[in-house]
């Protein structure tokens, strides 16, 4: 049995397609408001500002959880080495479950951030960024990979060149949380602010594919 015909792997692709097919309602609402994130960072307060958009970004972003994890794990975009002296079965729940640790500690950063500064709409749309941008890029990297896929290269180039992809498409995301915050605060202020909700839990996860 190899590692993408596991039924945990093979069972979370059919659950989630359907599950995708039948939010696609939602999720067509919601792109043209976060493709314009990504030219401007006000466009993530105005998703904020509106209760239906903000309840369509978030059920995506949710149903968009494990596909994500699939992605990830098929093109080893976060293969820690104790993944590999896993079962074969349990390798994909490993990969999932270590970015929903990621997710979680992100969360919780930003919870505390949040009440700090009694939910300011401004920094919460700075927190809530991330999400609209993890859309974008889990459609990048799928179409990226899919068509890098059809090519008769080595694996690892895909997988480079998807890891590449990925890291530009973070930085883009600190930029504009950068701004956002920004709006609100000044550069040192914000350098901080980045500092903590960033740098932590991002630094976590690298070092746990570094060091594991």
């Amino acid at each position: 049995m190899t590692e993408l015909d596991n039924p945990i792997f093979s069972g979370a692709a059919v659950l989630f397609t359907l599950l995708l097919m039948l939010s696609l309602r939602s999720g067509l609402q919601i792109l043209p408001h976060l493709l314009r994130c990504l030219g401007r960072w006000k466009a993530n307060i105005e998703i904020e500002d509106s209760l239906q958009l903000s309840r369509s970004r978030n059920l995506v972003a949710l149903l968009l959880f494990v596909p994500m994890c699939m992605v990830v794990f098929r093109f080893s975009l976060y293969r820690p080495d104790f993944v590999d002296e896993l079962p074969t079965l349990w390798r994909f729940p490993a990969v999932a479950g270590a970015l929903a640790a990621y997710l979680l500690l992100r969360t919780f950063l930003n919870w505390q951030f949040e009440l700090g500064n009694y939910r300011n709409r401004v920094f919460t749309a700075a927190n809530r960024s991330f999400y609209n941008y993890a859309i974008l890029l889990f459609v990048l990297l799928a179409v990226l990979g899919a068509l890098l896929s059809l090519g008769n290269g080595p694996e690892r180039h895909v997988t480079l060149v998807l890891r590449l992809t990925a890291l530009l498409f973070y930085l883009l995301i600190v930029l504009r949380r950068g701004q956002i915050f920004a709006s609100a605060c000044g550069p040192f202020t914000t350098f901080l602010y980045l500092c903590g909700l960033e740098l932590i839990p991002t630094g976590v996860l690298v070092a746990t594919a570094v060091l594991l």
